[in-house]
């Protein structure tokens, strides 16, 4: 029983090295215009980015599969069920985490660029101190 365990911990961590190095070559990859936009996505606060996902999932010139997203990840992780539990200790929060990150890239990914510029430059004009 302990065998499998240390397998299955293995064959996830060697996968969470595998997204990441996958994650880490598509960033090198992209333009210096993705990659601002994302920085600025990612400057936002909190409420900020849960406004930005809220007005993308409402914004008819998304698909709606894309749309669906959001409200997709809010579903998963106040779900009790996980693909892993969380009671694992790191494995169990690895999970969401990576779930989270799949997500919010495939939205910034697939979003039309004028559409998600526009919804960043609305949430940063509205920013106080900005």
């Amino acid at each position: 029983m302990n065998t499998v365990w240390v397998i299955a911990i293995a064959g996830v961590l060697i996968g969470c090295i595998a997204l990441g190095l996958a994650v880490w070559r598509m960033w090198s990859r992209r333009d210096p215009e993705e990659r601002t936009l994302v920085r600025r996505v990612t400057r936002l606060p909190i409420r900020g980015k849960l406004r930005l996902a809220l007005a993308l999932a409402r914004d008819s010139r998304i698909p709606l599969a894309l749309r669906a997203i959001p409200p997709g990840l809010v579903l998963y992780l106040a779900m009790p069920i996980d693909v892993i539990p969380d009671f694992i200790p790191v494995l169990g929060h690895i999970d969401d985490l990576l779930i989270v990150i799949i997500g919010v890239g495939l939205l910034l990914r697939f979003t039309p660029r004028s559409v998600l510029e526009e919804h960043v430059a609305r949430l940063e004009s509205a920013a106080p101190g900005r």
